[in-house]
């Protein structure tokens, strides 16, 4: 397993917690007992998705800055 299809889902993770934090103090929602449990394994069950995608999507369909727009 690649260490970009380990490391997307965390990061992810990471960058959507105040955004899940701030709804919890909004909504008055405790946070572990709903939406940070969910959160972590929503996290681990990304991790064999991203490296299926990473292994099935066709590299010609990759986009790059060298291709010109036809």
């Amino acid at each position: 397993m690649s260490l970009k299809a380990i490391l997307r889902p965390w990061i992810g993770f990471l960058a959507l917690q105040p955004l899940t934090i701030l709804w919890c103090y909004f909504y008055n929602i405790d946070y572990w007992s709903n939406l940070g449990i969910f959160s972590i394994i929503c996290t681990i069950y990304l991790i064999p998705i991203y490296e299926l995608y990473e292994r099935l999507y066709p590299k010609s369909l990759s986009i790059s800055a060298n291709q010109d727009d036809t």
